[in-house]
C-alpha cells in the first residue's frame, strides 16, 4: 500500500514539472439573477451586475490539457423591480467561491481557444438588501430567508488566450453557471410558496496569467526543421 502510494505521488509530482506552470488575476462581471419555482416571479426581476475577482492557478501539459483552480470574490443576488418608478429591492450576497476547472486549449498557436468546465464551492462571507418603495408579494416570503452558508454548482467558460511570449498570456472568457437539477434551495428554510431555488449567472472575465513553468515545446520527429529554422 504505502509503495502504490509513493507511486502515485512521485506520477503527480513528475506530471505536474512537466506541466506549464501559471498564476495569474482576473476580473469579471456578471449578469445575475434567482430561479425560483414556480417561474412566475422571475418575471419581476431585472439585470443586476455584480463583480468578481480571482487569484488564478493553472497546470497545462503538452497536449494543452489541464488544471485551473480559482480563489474568487464573488457577489451574487437579484433584483426584482415594481410598476412603480424606481421600486425596487435587490438582495446582494457576497462569497469565497473556490472552482476547480479542467481547462482545455485548442492549437499551439499565440491565440489559442479556451474550453473550460468543473464544479465550484461557494461559502457565504457577508449579505445585504436594500427595499425602495417596493411592495412584496404577499404570498412568498422569499426576501427576508437567510441564505445557507454553502452553494456549489458547475459553470462552464468559453474563451481566447493570447500568449504574448513563454511568459506572459492574456485571456477573456464568457461564462455560465448551469442550474443543477435538484440542486438543493438557496435558503435555509424553504420559503412558503417555493418549490425550488438556485442563483443564475452569465457572464465575463478578463485576466492575466504569468508563466512561472513555460510550456515544455512540441517535440519534433528526427531530421525535420522548422521552417523558421531554414535559413539560419
Amino acid at each position: 500500500m504505502n509503495r502504490t502510494l509513493i507511486l502515485l505521488v512521485l506520477v503527480f509530482t513528475t506530471t505536474l514539472v512537466q506541466a506549464q506552470f501559471s498564476i495569474g488575476v482576473r476580473q469579471g462581471y456578471g449578469n445575475h439573477g434567482v430561479h425560483l419555482e414556480p417561474p412566475g416571479l422571475e418575471q419581476l426581476q431585472a439585470d443586476f451586475w455584480l463583480p468578481n475577482t480571482a487569484f488564478v492557478v493553472a497546470f497545462n501539459n503538452k497536449l494543452n490539457n489541464g488544471l485551473q483552480m480559482e480563489f474568487s470574490l464573488a457577489q451574487k443576488g437579484w433584483r426584482e423591480v415594481d410598476t412603480i418608478p424606481d421600486a425596487y429591492f435587490s438582495r446582494k450576497i457576497t462569497y469565497l467561491e473556490i472552482p476547480f476547472f479542467s481547462h482545455f486549449e485548442i492549437g499551439r498557436g499565440a491565440v489559442r481557444p479556451v474550453i473550460l468546465a468543473g464544479p465550484y464551492l461557494a461559502f457565504k462571507l457577508s449579505e445585504t438588501t436594500e427595499n425602495h418603495n417596493y411592495n412584496h408579494p404577499n404570498e412568498f416570503d422569499h426576501y427576508t430567508q437567510e441564505i445557507r452558508n454553502l452553494d456549489f454548482g458547475i459553470k462552464i467558460g468559453l474563451g481566447l488566450r493570447y500568449n504574448i511570449n513563454r511568459h506572459l498570456a492574456i485571456f477573456g472568457e464568457a461564462r455560465y453557471d448551469l442550474q443543477l437539477a435538484g440542486g438543493r434551495d438557496i435558503f435555509i428554510d424553504r420559503p412558503n410558496g417555493i418549490q425550488a431555488s438556485r442563483l443564475s449567472e452569465v457572464g465575463g472575465t478578463f485576466g492575466i496569467l504569468w508563466h512561472i513553468i513555460p510550456q515544455a515545446k512540441k517535440e519534433v520527429k528526427k531530421g525535420y526543421v522548422p521552417k523558421e529554422d531554414l535559413f539560419e
